[in-house]
């Protein structure tokens, strides 16, 4: 009887791995799995107010968060004067921001706009003094992946240390 436990003990346990190594696991192994990566996100933005203005942004989208901030230029006549900042949240379909000229003095925004293919359009807003004043904003946004790491283990020891291991970068993507 003991033989018999111990021959059924080993045949469940060679089972096991061939139930886990499935169509799904083949697939994860051969590197089928989406997962986050690093994004640069190009942000073009113009302002419709009493001037238009142009704008345009490079930041980098942390892809845990869908946060981004960073530096980013406005158009005056044909010069683009590197003197704004901008923080902002981006999810693949819905874009919010907020920018400002480094001076504070002047400053616009979306919250929530629609992004379809791209493109962008919605009612922003522009900071004056002294209030907020509801202005028309159209735009595009261009996703660019900046790392392609194969998994989670990868983007560590590439970057070693707490933030990396605790960072979703190399991670499956949850749907």
């Amino acid at each position: 009887m003991k033989r018999l436990a111990t021959i059924l003990g080993t045949v469940c346990l060679a089972a096991t791995p061939i139930a886990l190594v499935g169509p799904g696991a083949a697939a994860g192994a051969a590197g089928n799995v989406s997962r986050y990566q690093v994004e640069t996100l190009t942000i073009s933005a113009t302002l419709h107010a009493y001037v238009t203005t142009n704008h345009t942004y490079t930041v980098t989208l942390n892809p845990c968060t869908d946060t981004f901030s960073g530096t980013g230029a406005v158009q005056v006549g044909t010069n683009w004067l590197p003197i704004e900042t901008i923080t902002g949240t981006y999810d693949g379909s819905s874009l919010s921001f907020y920018a400002s000229y480094t001076s504070g003095s002047v400053a616009y925004g979306i919250s929530d706009v629609a992004v379809s293919s791209g493109s962008f359009a919605g009612t922003g807003y522009r900071d004056y003094f002294p209030g907020t004043e509801p202005w028309p904003v159209t735009g595009t946004v261009t996703v660019t992946a900046t790392t392609d790491y194969a998994n989670h283990g990868a983007y560590v020891s590439a970057d070693p240390g707490a933030d990396a291991a605790h960072s979703c970068v190399g991670m499956p993507i949850a749907h």
